[in-house]
Formats: structure tokens, C-alpha cells, sequence
């Protein structure tokens, strides 16, 4: 940005009553970190950065390298809710301070790549829309150690004492106040997104009885769809917790409850017309549609390893509850990986939607890894054939991630660096909770 339009941002926010400036960014995992530093550095902090420890992130740097830089996206401002002082909160990108070139492992700076890659390569660009499924409970505890294990939830729409209407089971669909007990908290959380610079296209109770939620975002530019997972994500655990409820984006929280997913919709074109559609083809799909999907079905046990990478995933990802097991497509079914929406009215506007996901992944990470399998697929002009079984454990994903990476080095906007990275710290967390005993395991074997 030039000097000019620094110092008209400058007194923007200075007439806006700005204190703080605070800078967010994540680690490799994707998980939030944030600094914040008085208003009056605000031009010091955009020409010099701000120095951070990458060795204190998972999968950042080691000890003896450990200095970053981070440097605020000046397009990502938005004022934060949450701070009691009046607050300008930035999206940071991740630079290395001795060559002042972008971090090779900042995953935002990733997602950029691979825009500017698409672009290259086919003169378009992606969008993407998100559905964002969590839960909300009125009481969590849980806790671990060398003699217990254990976490207890209550939520307030089943867990009463005599619950005036009750939800039954898997019946929570879309239903209707009383039982839908939290449509004002969803009403005020759009409303803070909104006010945050995130579009919201509607919210409505899910399928899960114990307080499960989505609200769909709209479309967006790659980047900014994964900005606002981020972002939304974090505003709307902090709303909650002023509320003084307990938010969850876990993938299975719940036994036997539906699970979390992320999905994804996406196409290939510009804001007012898709690359997917053709109205020639079975089901108006383009050619350059059915290689992107066939590249993604291709990849996409590989993909797992990015877009389901935590233990819980997979907790999520079995029969009965609505969520793929497969590498399949159809129309209008959602137990399939990829789905082809039936109800959609404009057929120029064609998308898919991509139902593995969850929001354990980091947002900027799996979406870059999706296009990129999806770019191959059209490479190579990959057909859909066969369909393969989803791996079944975190492990397993790792493990076919391993022999199935080439794609992700396209452009050089992956680097083997960043996947081995990836692959030592998801191995780590698989490890820790393979090596520790499961509160089940007492009711199977404590007897014998």
C-alpha cells in the first residue's frame, strides 16, 4: 500500500477512536495467535513488522531459527468486538526477517499461491462457500490424566431435567422455536459477523438434538472464504463465551449424535458466472467440471491428511449420520464425497459441494491442497472411475499422503518442508492419543 493511502487509513481509524492495533495469524495447524501493540505504532508496525517466535508454534521453526516477522494485511481490517478498548484487528502474513520473503510455511501466504497460480495457469479464479456446523453446550468438563479420563456435556435442549420440548433424536433438521432454543444466539452471531466484514446466507438448527448449528456463509474469493473461516470461527466461540455457553467445531463431540463437517461449494469462473456449467452436458456439468471433481476424488484420501487431519475426524466420517465414506459423486445425495446441489435454480451459476471437510483443517491449508488437486485433475483430464474406501483413522491418511503428494508441488506453492512438517506434528498428535487408554477400554477389559 502506498505512503499516501497508509496515512488516510491512519486517520480513518484515528477519527474511529482506534487504541490498539491487534495482528492475528496462525500456526500450521491453524490455530489463532494474536499480539496487539498501542495505536501510535501503527505506521512502525506496516514498514517494519512485528517480531514473533515461530519456535513456540507447532510445526513453525526450530529453536536456534526461531525469529518471524509478521506484517498486516491492510485489506483484512475489521473493528474486533471483543476488546473493551476500540480495536483495529488485521490478518497478518508471516515474512522470514533475514531475506524479508514470505515464510515458506505461513499457510496464508499458501492460499495467495495458489489464487495467483489458477490465475496463471487458466485465466479464472475460485470461489468458495462455506457451511460452518458446531455445537453449542450450556456445561462442558473434561479432563486427563496418569488415573482419569473423562468429559461430561450438558446441553440445555435435552439434558434438562424435564425438558419442556425436547428434540428428538437426529430430528433437530431446520426445527422451529420453543425446541430450537438458540435462534437469537445464531441471530446475534451473523449479526457480529456481519459487522466484521463476513456475509452470512442464512443459519438454521442442524440435525444434532443437543444443540447443533450451522450458518452458511456466501461465496467468496478463495482467500477471503478461508479469512473468514478463521475469522468466524473465533468470533463465535468469544460470543459464546460472553454468553456463557460453550462452543464446539469438534467433528464428533457426541456419540452417536451427528458429527461437524465443513463443507465446502465451489467453482471455477467469476463472480457472476461459473466455468462448471454446460448446458449441453447430463446434468449441465462442463468437462473442465467433471476433471476438477475427478482430480479431487482422485487425490482426496490424500486430501484427508489436510482436510480431516485431527483423531476426531474420523469419528465423524462413518455410516448412519449423513457423511461420506467414499470417493463418490451424484446429485442431491449427501452421503457422497461430492455432491451436485439439485436445487439449483441459475445452472450457469453451477457448483459442487465437497462434504469431507471439517473445521479441525487449517482453512488456508486444506483449500489451497483442494484446488491443487482439482488443477490436476484437469491437467491430467482425469475421469471419475473407481470409487476407494475414505481412510478410516488420521494415521491412515498420513500414511497415503506419504506416496501421494507430487500434486501439491505444482507451482511451487507447497514445498516438501512444509508437508513433512505437516506430517510430523499431525503423527505426534495421532501418537499421543493412540499411547493413552480410552474410558471404553475399562468397560471391555477392566474384568478380564
Amino acid at each position: 500500500m502506498k505512503e499516501q493511502s497508509i496515512l488516510k487509513l491512519k486517520r480513518k481509524l484515528k477519527e474511529a477512536g482506534t487504541k490498539f492495533i491487534d495482528l492475528k495469524y496462525a500456526a500450521l495447524t491453524g490455530t489463532m495467535h494474536h499480539i496487539t501493540v498501542p495505536f501510535e505504532r501503527f505506521e512502525e508496525i506496516i514498514n517494519e513488522g512485528v517480531g514473533a517466535d515461530g519456535s513456540s508454534l507447532p510445526g513453525y521453526k526450530a529453536v536456534e531459527k526461531g525469529d518471524m516477522l509478521l506484517f498486516p494485511d491492510l485489506t483484512t481490517l475489521f473493528f474486533d468486538p471483543f476488546f473493551e478498548y476500540k480495536t483495529a484487528s488485521f490478518l497478518c502474513s508471516v515474512y522470514s526477517p533475514d531475506t524479508l520473503t514470505p515464510f515458506q510455511r505461513d499457510t496464508r501466504n499458501i492460499a495467495k499461491l495458489v489464487v495467483q497460480y489458477l490465475k496463471n495457469e487458466f485465466n479464472t479464479e475460485s470461489f468458495f462457500q462455506s457451511e460452518l456446523e458446531f455445537y453449542i453446550f450450556d456445561d462442558c468438563n473434561f479432563g486427563e490424566g496418569p488415573g482419569y479420563s473423562y468429559f461430561r456435556i450438558a446441553s440445555e435442549e435435552q439434558d434438562q431435567a424435564e425438558p419442556s420440548y425436547p428434540i428428538r433424536r437426529k430430528g433437530g433438521y431446520h426445527i422451529a422455536p420453543p425446541a430450537d432454543k438458540y435462534f437469537n444466539i445464531r441471530n446475534t452471531i451473523v449479526e457480529t459477523l456481519s459487522v466484521c466484514n463476513i456475509r452470512s446466507k442464512y443459519h438454521h438448527h442442524e440435525v444434532g438434538s443437543k444443540g447443533q448449528m450451522e450458518i452458511e456463509l456466501m461465496f467468496e474469493p478463495l482467500l477471503k472464504t478461508a479469512d473468514n473461516i478463521f475469522i468466524a470461527k473465533y468470533l463465535i466461540k468469544c460470543l459464546c463465551q460472553k454468553l456463557k455457553k460453550y462452543v464446539t467445531f469438534m467433528p464428533k463431540p457426541l456419540f452417536d449424535e451427528p458429527g461437524n463437517g465443513l463443507h465446502l461449494h465451489q467453482y471455477l469462473g467469476t463472480k457472476n458466472k461459473s466455468l462448471f456449467y454446460n448446458a449441453n452436458n447430463k446434468d449441465h456439468l462442463s468437462s473442465l467440471c467433471l476433471n476438477y471433481i475427478a482430480g479431487i476424488l482422485h487425490h482426496s484420501r490424500a486430501l484427508c491428511a489436510f482436510t480431516n487431519p485431527s483423531t476426531n475426524s474420523y469419528k465423524r466420517l462413518i455410516p448412519g449420520f449423513e457423511a461420506p465414506t467414499y470417493t463418490d459423486f451424484a446429485v442431491g445425495s449427501r452421503k457422497t464425497a461430492i455432491r451436485l446441489p439439485a436445487y439449483l435454480k441459475n445452472k450457469k451459476m453451477m457448483e459442487i459441494e465437497y462434504r469431507i471437510p471439517d473445521a479441525t483443517a487449517n482453512s488456508h491449508l486444506s483449500m489451497a491442497a483442494i484446488l491443487l488437486a482439482g488443477i490436476d485433475g484437469i491437467k491430467n483430464r482425469f475421469r471419475v472411475d473407481k470409487k476407494e474406501k475414505l481412510p478410516t483413522n488420521v494415521y491412515e491418511a498420513i500414511n497415503v499422503l506419504k506416496k501421494d503428494y507430487n500434486f501439491l508441488l505444482r507451482g511451487n506453492i507447497f514445498t516438501m518442508d512444509l508437508i513433512e512438517s505437516w506430517i510430523e506434528v499431525k503423527t505426534k498428535q495421532f501418537e499421543e492419543i493412540h499411547i493413552r487408554p480410552h474410558p471404553f477400554e475399562f468397560n471391555l477389559y477392566f474384568g478380564v
